[in-house]
């Protein structure tokens, strides 16, 4: 008799959207309007799902660690440039309150995300 390997497979990107929501959610504290905060998790749960879908097939030795998404992906410079970015492109007021509020930061610690955000899409 044959017994088939099943392979792991990726979650379904609901599952992911979940887990960005309640993050988000928590994190912003009802000091972010739903609406905005509603497009920010849009953004991110699109974005990290692309991501892991393509590390998925060209990684194959590691389909383990992209099945499932892992918090601290949510928390990459590159998810706060993305959020950034949008903020900046939609034009919203507070984007610097804002975005310390979903980045977890204080003044010093934005006034540092900037420079470095500053260096790396300059460099």
């Amino acid at each position: 008799m044959l017994f088939w390997k099943t392979e792991n497979r990726i979650a379904p990107k609901r599952d992911f959207h979940s887990k960005i929501r309640d993050y988000y959610i928590g994190v912003s504290n009802n000091q972010v309007p739903v609406e905005l905060l509603n497009e920010i998790i849009a953004r991110v749960t699109d974005n990290i799902y692309s991501d892991y879908k393509r590390f998925w097939k060209q990684y194959p030795k590691s389909r383990k660690r992209y099945s499932t998404l892992k918090m601290e992906d949510v928390e990459q410079h590159s998810i706060n440039f993305l959020i950034t970015d949008f903020l900046e492109k939609k034009k919203v007021i507070g984007i610097r309150n804002l975005s310390k509020i979903l980045f977890k930061m204080n003044d010093e610690e934005y006034d540092k995300y900037l420079d470095h955000k500053n260096w790396y899409e300059t460099k």
